[in-house]
């Protein structure tokens, strides 16, 4: 274990903790009404589609790029207003300042810019989530989205699709918002996806910011322990956590409801 893997590690990993810490528990509450259990199907459906998508045509890799790129500021917009504990000023003049620098600089300012702009639009769509899927379903949306992401990535998938994307993206000019750059480790979007909507179900429970802290700690081990060159799915920390609360009664619901049956999503 070398000073450098631990560095490398820290800042991806203390991001997908904050995607957890920052939800509050409000957030958009009035998609409760349109809970079903097909929306558990858009976890594991996220990373089929972002990978078969690019690897069946060029084309539709453009078009992940341009939907990344036209949806992430308004994302980001309901994720300041509506989704992110914290004071409104201060956040919207953080989101301005990111928008700015994400348009009009490049280099490290501009990445990060791109990257803050990008896990905001991931906590708008990971909160939603969390208020569309019933309660009695997310174990089972996590559980597939890490089987698949893991099998498609062992299976070398994964690589050859991020191939496509990258070359699509360079016919883009500006921030493209697609996946969070931190030095060297990237995050792809439905792994920030995935923990904003652990973040959504834990949020306003007195265990959210134990959840956070242990997304981080599994997330730093694994990019610290990986083999070198190897890529690591980084859903793996999430679902983890997730069943570890889920062992100890984490997150709540009210009442207890049958599997799939109208309840509270928590």
């Amino acid at each position: 274990m070398s000073s450098a893997a631990v560095g490398a590690a820290i800042a991806p990993a203390l991001l997908q903790g904050a995607l957890v810490a920052l939800p509050r528990g409000d957030a958009l509450e009035f998609l409760r009404r349109l809970r079903s259990p097909a929306w558990a199907a858009a976890l594991p459906g996220a990373i089929v589609v972002g990978t078969f998508a690019p690897l069946g045509a060029r084309s539709l890799a453009l078009g992940i790029v341009l939907l990344a790129a036209l949806a992430t500021p308004p994302l980001a917009v309901v994720a300041v207003l509506a989704v992110v504990r914290g004071p409104r000023v201060a956040l919207v003049g953080l989101a301005l300042a990111a928008g700015l620098v994400a348009a009009f600089a490049g280099g490290p300012s501009g990445e990060l810019s791109g990257t803050i702009l990008t896990a905001l639009g991931a906590l708008a769509v990971g909160a939603a989530l969390a208020r569309l899927i019933p309660f009695g379903w997310v174990l089972v949306g996590f559980t597939c989205m890490c089987a698949v992401d893991v099998g498609f990535l062992a299976a070398g998938l994964g690589q050859p699709a991020a191939v496509d994307i990258a070359q699509a993206a360079g016919h883009v000019p500006g921030s493209l918002f697609d996946h969070a750059q931190l030095g060297r480790v990237s995050l792809d979007y439905p792994d920030l996806v995935l923990s904003a909507v652990l973040g959504g179900f834990m949020a306003g429970q007195p265990g959210q910011r134990w959840a956070a802290a242990m997304v981080s700690v599994l997330a730093a081990a694994s990019l610290v322990f990986a083999p070198p060159h190897a890529v690591w799915p980084a859903t793996v920390p999430v679902a983890m956590t997730l069943i570890a609360l889920r062992t100890l009664g984490l997150p709540r619901q009210p009442e207890t409801h049958a599997l799939g049956a109208e309840a509270p999503a928590v």
